[in-house]
């Protein structure tokens, strides 16, 4: 659906500290940005190993959850429960797409310079980040799935 790398401080918060507590690849760059790969909840499932996903969220009230594998602390997605996407941090795709544009940008602290690689940037969400989000939901006939595989 779309790759790109958040640069919000919620991403970078839990990013750090998962990685601080994680013995695997790392999912904040340099930079503090998180690179991501978003699909539609119902083109996801959870194969094998969901038994093993540990939810972490920033609050208890969070509608987010950053799912972890409890076997090695490796962070592996996000899921924003109330949407109809899910985030795969990057290092965990195979052949994954090249990042195309770096959100939230406006967030990063004022000591951090961004590389000059080309990405489009964005102090927010771009308006074809959001226009790619309602194109998909709409094709989705505005659904919320649950990701198949993974218990609630």
């Amino acid at each position: 659906m779309l790759s790109g790398v958040c640069h919000c401080t919620s991403c970078r918060t839990a990013g750090q500290a998962l990685d601080a507590a994680s013995g695997s690849a790392p999912i904040v760059d340099s930079t503090g940005g998180t690179a991501t790969v978003l699909w539609r909840k119902d083109r996801v499932r959870v194969a094998a190993g969901s038994d093993r996903l540990e939810a972490h969220r920033l609050t208890p009230q969070s509608p987010t959850r950053r799912m972890v594998a409890s076997c090695c602390g490796a962070p592996m997605f996000l899921d924003f429960t109330k949407g109809f996407w899910v985030t795969v941090y990057r290092p965990r795709v195979a052949d994954a797409p090249a990042p195309t544009m770096r959100v939230m940008t406006g967030d990063v602290p004022a000591d951090i310079v961004l590389p000059d690689d080309g990405l489009a940037r964005f102090r927010g969400h771009s308006g074809r980040f959001m226009l790619k989000l309602l194109t998909t939901w709409a094709a989705m006939r505005f659904r919320s799935p649950k990701i198949a595989g993974l218990p609630d």
